[in-house]
């Protein structure tokens, strides 16, 4: 019985993407099961010789091969545009970090970290010196400028509707983003990290030219999630801003929310740091 089991028995899985093989589409399994047990009482009542019927029970996958290569990367989950500037080092720096970002995928359940995937700033790494900020002075660091790669990521991960477990402020308010939409990144210290915690694998899209840079999640929705991005100054002085940003994510046909709260603290609203 357990050899006829072992032979038969299947494991449901849905369509997916194989890492290894260049993400190319892997295919649905149909589940193939019986009763163990049912079976082992009715082998043990059969006289010799005789033929004993065990009905097998079949589970279908959620994600078909075809509907993976229909619905795979067809939706816009989030995009943004910020405009960039500051000095000719931080262009490149940007330049150079975007395109390690650029065309990541995550499968259910993975995750992405800016600081592993862009890797440490070292001039032997390709990166430049440019503005950066140590507490609350502006210095020359390698990667300087790359936090706006990191932040142009951030927005569309917000209406994407994607886990964000890590994600920090600067120490002044980014002239590329409003209070509250930036993220900043210092390798060894703080990170930006997603999650994807939706049924279907998500990519991300980074690309820098012209002078804007553009971040796009491609995903697939299965339902209607309205998403609400909202910001809201809880203390504000010449020396100090505090700002909360909420995403409030509504399941479809539902008027209850999962809202997500992200706190911001910053010095001197009225220096705006590149």
């Amino acid at each position: 019985l357990e050899r006829i089991y072992d032979e038969l028995h299947t494991a449901c899985r849905d369509a997916s993407l194989d890492p290894s093989n260049d993400y190319a589409i892997t295919e649905s399994v149909t589940g193939v099961d019986f009763d163990k047990e049912l079976a082992g009482k009715k082998l043990s009542r059969a006289k010799a010789g005789s033929t004993v019927a065990v009905e097998l029970h079949y589970t279908e996958p959620e994600i078909t091969t075809e509907v993976l290569k229909a619905h795979l990367f067809k939706d816009t989950l989030g995009t943004v545009t910020t405009p960039v500037g500051g000095s000719a080092n931080s262009r490149t720096n940007i330049s150079l970090a975007a395109r390690k970002c650029d065309d990541i995928i995550l499968l259910p359940g993975e995750e992405f970290s800016f600081n592993q995937t862009v890797g440490e700033q070292t001039a032997e790494t390709g990166f430049q010196k440019a503005n950066a900020t140590q507490g609350e002075k502006v210095i020359q660091a390698y990667g300087g400028g790359i936090c706006q790669v990191s932040t142009t990521l951030f927005i569309p991960a917000l209406y994407a509707g994607l886990d964000i477990p890590e994600r920090w402020c600067h120490t002044y308010v980014s002239s590329y983003a409003d209070p509250g939409m930036d993220a900043a990144v210092a390798w060894g210290d703080l990170d930006f990290r997603i999650v994807n915690d939706k049924k279907y694998p998500v990519k991300l899209e980074v690309s820098y030219e012209n002078g804007s840079l553009t971040a796009t999640i491609w995903g697939t929705k299965t339902e209607d999630t309205p998403i609400e991005i909202e910001t809201k100054v809880l203390d504000s002085s010449d020396r100090s801003l505090e700002v909360q940003t909420i995403r409030k994510m509504y399941s479809s046909g539902s008027e209850n929310a999962v809202i997500t709260r992200f706190n911001s603290s910053y010095i001197n609203p009225s220096v705006r740091q590149d």
